[in-house]
């Protein structure tokens, strides 16, 4: 039975004034005071709510409870209805608040008075027995009315406090789910207004990371396809959608976003099924390995974009599927799978599916097989362990992954992919440059090309920018004519070898051909290569023959005579003093004719000698750089200034400060080539002679671009001579093949060519510098260490003369010349246009032996004209045999003995037979240029 159907009293009386409410009667039976007439006797439990005292149904009249609660039982009805009589009127009220709870006496004031009594400051106001009913009338401010013995009502005071604990009794499990939906629906409302601020505060970065736009700078032969290296680390090739075969792009979506065509950027389910794999699954231990939740798009974001990263942390995952969800908004797939495509790492060093074709395959992306295809997108999961030997059998399920995938997706049968196999590939090379020996050298000269200003280069690059910029380099060099000129000089070493005179470990082969009319390097031999033995290379591999600085001898001897043409001096009509020896004065004194004695000389006269001590005499420009006059051209270099040299070499090309051709100035001896110059600026020199008079820098660059944006090329132009007066130059030079000193380089077809050896003291260098209108080539042959050293190229070949410029050097032109030359049509040099004035370089202006004067006849169809031969010299036996092509002596008998005859008209001289063919070893053993100042 329920507490509430007990009648009668169940509690003790009320304990004494101030000891109210400290004892805990039984909870149950403290329900039984809620009647619809207030409460019996004493049953007040202080965990409860009072307030709960006052609920009736209509309320009792006064007096309606005994004076004894316990005397009779008064058993209320259970739980009445509300009534608002005697419930909201608020008459009555507490009496005051005693010390404790105080007596319960006093009235709570008349039936059907508020519930709410007035609380008193001092304690509850006492209430007869049997009062209540209704609301008490306004006790003290605020206090809780206090208890009598009949029903007790609420007080009318300002408001009635709160029991501890009582606050849940107001609460059903409705109004907790209600509240629970509430407070979950607002903080959805709060994600989803911070998710919408956070996605529109997010912009797509303007700017590619750099990382992702690095990529080497590719190195190309002139045809534009042959690779000849590669600049920088970042192995990557930018290639465009079309570049990219359908194959690698179906390889490529089946591995990593089967999605990737359908999606909006990102994959809930693919991000859901990957965390289940990972967490259930250990990632397909046992051969598998961890699922990636991440589209295509968003790989890419992070890739390629800068501000992205790759941080492991919450912020940084949404930042990236809010860029990923827009990208794939605003751009189209082609474009995101093409970036895609160009970034992804794929181990060995390679970046993009360009890379790594090359990298693994050695082709072209456009040219890898479907089963080569699959291999590089299946590479993408792991790129640092699939390739490795360790990871192959991996690697090899993930590519059967693959295949399985386009056959899913409709981009192969079953058929197909079982039919294919798993392919070879290769490693990566540690080298950027290919195997050929010239590699190395083409890549440091474009590399110097590219490089600052400062430092000689002509483009101004940075080295960031040459490394990474990603710049397609296409250079002037033949790779044919590269293999050509290698044969050339490795075939005249073997037969230097065979001759008991084998190159010396301390020489060095410089040789370089350029194209005249662009002024574009073909061809070149920089060296053995910086990638062969070192016992072979004797540390001197790493050395680009092509641009050491190196005395060049009497080929130096043009710059001369192209400053005194320029002057006014006329080739033709123009005398040398070939006497030997030569008091020459400085070049302050330009008028004061050289003296043949010490006696007759001026103050500070410098002392010359021809090769040999020879003794020419008066001579023609032509004969004079023919023969390669030493007092000729030191006579003549002080009469034009040696500063003035110095100028025309520099609009040649020339470095005068790093040649040391400026403090050189006011030495004569200057003519004779004792400053250190390199085959580059010999060979310029050469070309410009040869396209006449206009001059082009030498360059290695041909094409440079950065994807779709081409650089401009930059190549100096310059007239150094009229075509006029440079023809008079090329006719000074036309014989040096013919009856000079070059004639080993001349062609079996007869072809003209302008030409000019060199050799200094000891013959440490020894040059051939040689022209068809077609080309310019240039060889020299040096010692590492040049000057007070016992280095030398004499015997070369087992030759007394091999180191000479008119030996060995001229000899591997014409190997060159002769595979190469032969194959191009005979041009001709213009005809010579002679101009200017006579220059009388005699004392006194009376020439000390009569002449003849020279007459200009035309040129026959293969070659020019001879020059006008000297006059016999008076000492005998000194006589200078001149040969033709053929042997057949154009000189009559001299005072010596038989092929030393001096020229004459329609003689035969038979020694100089073996001059145009053979350079006799007599005459060669005489041949070497006098002593540097």
């Amino acid at each position: 039975m329920s507490s509430r159907d007990v009648s009668g009293h169940y509690r003790s009386a009320p304990q004494a004034v101030g000891d109210y409410g400290r004892s805990r009667p039984d909870h149950q039976a403290s329900r039984s005071s809620r009647g619809g007439n207030g409460y019996g006797g004493d049953s007040y439990d202080p965990r409860r709510d009072s307030g709960r005292s006052g609920r009736h149904g209509t309320g009792q009249a006064p007096g309606s409870f005994p004076d004894d609660p316990l005397a009779s039982g008064y058993r209320p009805p259970s739980r009445s209805p509300r009534s608002r009589d005697g419930y909201d009127a608020r008459e009555g009220g507490y009496g005051t608040r005693g010390n404790d709870y105080g007596a319960r006496e006093g009235a709570y004031g008349a039936p059907g008075d508020a519930y709410r009594q007035g609380r008193s400051d001092s304690g509850w106001g006492g209430g007869a027995h049997g009062d209540g009913g209704g609301r008490g009338g306004g006790g003290g401010q605020g206090g809780r009315g206090g208890r009598g013995q009949g029903p007790g009502g609420r007080g009318s005071g300002p408001g009635r406090g709160k029991v501890k604990g009582s606050w849940w009794r107001h609460w059903s499990v409705r109004k907790v789910a209600g509240l629970a939906a509430a407070g979950f629906g607002g903080l959805v409302l709060v994600g989803v207004a911070g998710v919408s601020y956070a996605y529109a505060s997010t912009t797509v970065p303007t700017d590619a990371s750099q990382a992702a736009m690095q990529q080497q700078s590719t190195v190309y032969f002139s045809d534009g396809k042959t690779v000849v290296g590669t600049f920088g680390n970042t192995d990557r090739q930018l290639l465009q959608y079309s570049q990219i075969p359908p194959t690698v792009r179906d390889a490529v979506v089946a591995a990593e976003d089967r999605g990737f065509y359908t999606e909006g950027g990102v994959s809930p389910r693919g991000i859901m099924r990957a965390a289940y794999e990972d967490v259930f699954n250990s990632g397909g231990s046992g051969g598998g390995s961890l699922q990636g939740g991440s589209t295509i798009t968003q790989q890419f974001v992070r890739n390629y974009y800068a501000n992205i990263g790759t941080q492991q942390t919450a912020s940084r995952k949404i930042k990236e599927i809010f860029v990923a969800l827009k990208v794939a908004k605003e751009k189209s797939k082609a474009w995101i799978l093409t970036q895609y495509l160009n970034t992804i790492y794929l181990g060995e060093g390679a970046y993009g599916v360009g890379a790594a074709a090359d990298t693994y395959f050695g082709v072209p992306a456009s040219q890898l097989t479907i089963a080569q295809a699959a291999m590089i997108a299946a590479i993408i999961q792991s790129p640092s362990y699939y390739p490795t030997p360790a990871g192959h059998q991996a690697l090899v399920a993930r590519w059967h992954y693959v295949l399985d995938g386009m056959v899913s997706m409709g981009d192969l049968t079953a058929q197909q992919a079982a039919s294919e196999q798993f392919p070879a590939f290769s490693s990566a090379q540690d080298q950027h440059v290919g195997s050929a020996p010239y590699d190395g050298y083409i890549m440091d000269l474009v590399g110097n090309e590219l490089g600052p200003v400062a430092d000689g280069g002509t483009y101004n690059l940075t080295t960031n920018q040459i490394d990474d910029g990603g710049l397609r380099i296409v250079t002037t060099i033949s790779k044919p004519m590269m293999d050509r000129l290698y044969a050339a000089v490795n075939d005249n070493e073997k037969l230097m070898a065979e001759g008991g005179g084998a190159l010396p470990s301390y020489a060095l082969v410089g040789a370089e051909l350029q194209n005249p009319q662009t002024g574009a390097i073909e061809a070149f031999y920089g060296g053995v290569g910086q990638n062969a033995s070192a016992s072979y290379c004797h540390a001197l591999c790493e050395n680009n023959t092509v641009i050491s600085r190196e005395q060049v001898g009497s080929s130096f001897k043009p710059y001369v005579l192209a400053t005194a043409v320029q002057q006014g001096m006329n080739v033709q009509t123009t005398k040398l003093d070939g006497y030997s020896p030569l008091w020459i004065p400085m070049d302050t004194q330009p008028m004061t004719p050289a003296s043949r004695t010490q006696a007759g000389a001026s103050l500070d006269s410098f002392p010359e000698h021809n090769d040999g001590d020879e003794s020419y005499g008066p001579m023609t420009v032509a004969q004079a750089e023919a023969q390669s006059s030493n007092t000729a051209f030191t006579d003549l270099i002080h009469r034009v200034g040696t500063q003035n040299v110095v100028n025309m070499a520099k609009q040649f090309g020339v470095d005068a400060g790093a040649s040391g051709l400026q403090n050189d100035v006011g030495n004569v001896g200057m003519a004779l080539g004792q400053d250190s110059l390199t085959v580059t600026e010999q060979d310029t020199m050469l070309a410009t002679l040869d396209n006449n008079g206009t001059y082009h820098a030498a360059h290695i660059v041909q094409q440079i671009s950065q994807g779709t944006v081409s650089y401009p090329i930059k190549v100096v132009s310059a007239q150094v001579l009229t075509p006029p007066l440079d023809s008079q130059v090329q006719y000074a030079m036309s014989y040096d093949t013919i009856n000079g000193t070059g004639t080993a380089a001349a062609m079996s077809d007869g072809r003209p060519i302008i030409a000019k050896t060199g050799t200094t003291d000891s013959a440490q260098s020894a040059f051939f510098i040689g022209a068809i209108p077609q080309y310019a080539l240039t060889v020299g042959i040096f010692t590492a260490k040049q000057g007070k050293t016992t280095e030398t190229l004499n015997g070369l070949g087992g030759n007394a003369g091999g180191g000479f410029g008119g030996y060995w050097p001229a000899r591997i032109w014409n190997t060159f010349a002769e595979d190469e030359f032969a194959q191009l049509p005979i041009q001709q040099f213009p005809t010579p246009q002679f101009s200017g004035s006579t220059w009388n370089m005699f004392n006194g202006g009376v020439l000390l032996t009569p002449s003849p004067t020279p007459t200009q006849t035309a040129a026959p169809t293969n070659q020019p004209t001879p020059p006008v031969t000297p006059p016999v010299p008076t000492d005998p036996g000194n006589g200078n045999g001149n040969g033709n092509g053929n042997g057949n002596g154009n000189g009559g008998p001299g005072n010596g003995s038989p092929g030393n005859g001096g020229p004459g008209a329609n003689g035969a001289a038979n020694g100089a037979a073996g001059l145009v063919a053979l350079v006799p070893l007599r005459w060669l053993r005489r041949r070497r240029k006098r002593k540097r100042r």
